[in-house]
């Protein structure tokens, strides 16, 4: 059983959890021997992909600092780091952080918290010491910023030689991202079209399960390069089409509904859709 109650606690549960960036198709090359490892490392339902590695070390680097090197690239300046979402986040802590050179940092004490320096794009490395003495070794977090998206690495600064900077060189001399696409409004279209489609479909055989509807939004959200007056037109077609107003005024809210189901989403100014929703109408047994 299945109330609008529940629905709305599951509603509330999904937009709280909400990524925050969705890894987009974009050209992105990797330089040998960095390669993109396989697609069971993406995460891109957390906004997290792809991940590379290096398949051999390359010759500027030790073979140890090589093979801890993992980093993956998200769009737009997420990181999700620990307590911190976005690049400006991650710099931030960093800046407060205690920076040690190369000959402080072998010295420092188990668990120490420190930083290792950063240049331009490249940020401070957030970096601790795990074990002491011959088995020494560490874990270093950083980031390189680009125009639209962040390479967000891991190595073990003892390996690396307390060298964060050589890291993220040999980095980007081997990984090339391309812009991302410009979203077309005939795209936008286009998915609504089909999300019209498919959501008619089902509201029409009156579902049981919500998660037949969210299947639905799962399906053809988000949407990207739309306006409020396209979206209208669009959905204006669908026969559970009911409303459209505002939330504040820079967001277009957009629902559809039948006898058991409401249906909605956010538009805002810039063409993005936000929190998509489905929510049982009156209790549902």
């Amino acid at each position: 059983m299945c109330t609008g109650t529940t629905a709305v606690v599951l509603f509330l549960a999904f937009s709280a959890f909400a990524p925050p960036a969705y890894p987009a198709e974009r050209k992105i090359v990797a330089t040998p021997p960095l390669q993109v490892m396989t697609p069971g490392h993406l995460d891109k339902a957390n906004g997290i992909g792809p991940r590379f590695q290096f398949a051999q070390p390359p010759s500027e680097l030790p073979a140890k600092c090589a093979t801890s090197i993992r980093p993956h690239l998200n769009d737009g300046g997420f990181v999700d780091y620990p307590g911190l979402r976005t690049a400006e986040e991650f710099r931030s802590k960093a800046a407060r952080g205690v920076p040690l050179n190369a000959d402080d940092a072998a010295g420092a004490a188990v668990h120490t918290n420190y930083t290792l320096s950063g240049e331009g794009s490249v940020s401070p490395a957030l970096c601790f010491n795990a074990k002491a003495g011959p088995e020494a070794r560490g874990f270093c977090t950083a980031v390189i910023s680009g125009n639209d998206y962040t390479v967000v690495y891991n190595f073990d600064p003892v390996a690396c030689q307390y060298d964060n900077l050589g890291v993220a060189r040999a980095l980007e001399t081997r990984l090339s991202v391309g812009s991302l696409p410009v979203p077309e409004e005939s795209d936008c279209a286009a998915k609504l079209e089909e999300f019209v489609t498919d959501i008619d479909e089902v509201l029409s055989k009156k579902p049981r399960d919500i998660f037949d509807v969210m299947d639905v939004l799962d399906r053809h959200f988000p949407l990207h390069g739309c306006t409020a007056e396209r979206v209208s037109s669009v959905l204006g077609k669908s026969r559970y089409f009911r409303s459209v107003g505002m939330n504040g005024p820079k967001m277009h809210v957009f629902s559809l509904a039948s006898r058991e189901v409401v249906v909605g989403f956010g538009l805002t100014d810039s063409g993005d859709s936000e929190l998509p929703y489905a929510k049982w109408t009156t209790p549902s047994l």
